[in-house]
């Protein structure tokens, strides 16, 4: 092993490292919890509504249940299910505004559950399809008179294709740098100051500068993402 991780490497920085993991965990399940039993309790308003047939009130709170997500978690894909089912069934009737509504709800949960990469990518791709066809059906304004449905869905489609949101490489840098700022921090409180509260400047420039430059990529990143 060499100096640095044997010096870093103590018992007691390792049961510091444990105590941070474990606080992280316990972080991480209470944000769980919360997502998932929102969720639950969303869906079952909205199934609620749908058994007093208020359609509308209904694809609002399903929007609501969709856009909890958690991994694993049956609320999401369940809410995304009947906002699917509404979109068909008040196309077939008829209900334009209705189906837009409902298929630009699954569209719209679906972008706010993103991050590094997009959940239900090929359900996305269905909606915007949806989307774009319906929108082509709609009465037309005079800028575009002279144009066919087809263009028309075309048009549609390719501004709805597009997924808005950050940078996939700069949002890699925001969480690297903050990973690395605070895991140097985290050592720099251990180890730059020795059991007489003094100063160690070997572990002082080691963990401060690598502090610095965690620090420095995050907010780097946050600039540019």
């Amino acid at each position: 092993m060499s100096g640095t991780a044997a010096t870093l490497v103590t018992p007691g920085f390792t049961r510091a490292l444990l105590r941070l993991l474990l606080m992280a965990a316990c972080v991480l399940l209470v944000v769980s919890v919360r997502v998932v039993t929102s969720a639950r309790s969303e869906l079952r308003e909205a199934e609620e509504l749908l058994q007093r047939h208020d359609r509308d009130a209904a694809i609002v709170q399903l929007r609501r249940a969709a856009r909890w997500y958690a991994p694993l978690s049956p609320y999401h894909a369940r809410a995304l299910h009947l906002l699917w089912r509404e979109g068909d069934e008040a196309e077939r009737a008829g209900e334009l505004e209705r189906a837009l509504s409902a298929y630009r709800s699954v569209r719209g949960a679906i972008l706010a559950t993103r991050s590094l990469y997009v959940p239900e990518r090929e359900l996305l791709t269905a909606a915007n399809e949806r989307i774009a066809s319906l929108m082509a059906r709609q009465e037309v304004p005079g800028v575009d008179a002279g144009k066919t449905p087809e263009q028309l869905r075309r048009e549609h489609l390719a501004l709805l294709t597009p997924i808005p949101g950050p940078n996939v490489f700069w949002s890699c840098v925001v969480l690297g740098g903050f990973v690395c700022w605070v895991f140097a921090t985290f050592a720099f409180s251990l180890r730059a100051i020795d059991d007489e509260d003094r100063w160690v400047p070997a572990e002082v420039k080691r963990w401060g500068g690598l502090s610095a430059a965690g620090f420095g990529l995050f907010v780097l990143g946050m600039l540019l993402i």
